[in-house]
């Protein structure tokens, strides 16, 4: 049962890797690369994962921002913006949701922040995977540049 909840969640995230768009307008590319160009219009979104660590995305003024990271809450970490991300150019909207990959108690899960792209400028943005608790530093980060136009 264990085994074919893990290959379940496998197999969605692999279909899901890809998915880093809403269909209304091109995916999100990193900037500086062969075939970089702004993400969609204003109202469009941009989802971020884990493994875009390190990569820098334009995005245009009015569109959401949305990372999306996998968690266990069983562990007791959790993703979290670091402080000093400018909200008037990249701000959250909200707290975080949780999306689980199963019904089943202590099932790993994305949690999932959304920002609104306010204003021309960038945003370097920091998300840390840690415990709420304590002082210690976050056992994994994931650095992007959001480049609002």
């Amino acid at each position: 049962m264990i085994r074919a909840g893990m290959i379940l969640f496998a197999l969605s995230l692999f279909a899901c890797h890809g998915c880093n768009h809403d269909g209304s307008g091109p995916p999100a590319q990193p900037s500086g690369g062969p075939g970089a160009s702004p993400s969609g219009a204003p109202g469009g979104e941009t989802v971020i994962h884990a493994e875009d660590d390190g990569k820098s995305f334009d995005v245009a003024r009015g569109s959401m921002v949305t990372f999306k990271l996998a968690a266990n809450a069983g562990t007791g970490f959790t993703w979290t913006p670091a402080p000093g991300v400018d909200p008037n150019i990249l701000a959250v909207q909200g707290g975080p949701s949780n999306e689980p990959s199963s019904d089943q108690p202590g099932a790993p899960s994305l949690v999932v922040y959304h920002f609104l792209a306010n204003a021309p400028g960038t945003a370097n943005v920091e998300m840390d995977f840690k415990r709420p608790w304590g002082n210690q530093p976050p056992a994994r980060a994931v650095h992007v540049v959001v480049n609002v136009h």
